[in-house]
């Protein structure tokens, strides 16, 4: 917790869009659990929208409420 804040998340998040753009890709996506809002807010930030809802279960078999988002890519 004590390294939020400092905006490690947005670079890396930064670094895969790049990735995803040398690789030919137009569309970056990730699913961010529901139950944390904090990182979907995230995501708004930086330019992505919720594409879909859905129950998906974790490792553990335990059913999560996770938010499919996505961002288009510009060169």
């Amino acid at each position: 917790m004590e390294k939020q804040g400092h905006g490690l998340a947005k670079a890396l998040i930064a670094e895969l869009e790049k990735f995803t753009r040398r690789n030919g890709k137009t569309i970056c996506e990730c699913k961010v659990r529901m139950s944390v809002p904090r990182n979907i807010e995230l995501y708004h930030s930086l330019g992505y929208i919720v594409t879909k809802e859905s129950k998906e279960k974790n490792r553990n078999g335990c059913s999560l409420s996770v938010a499919t988002m996505e961002k288009q890519l510009t060169n």
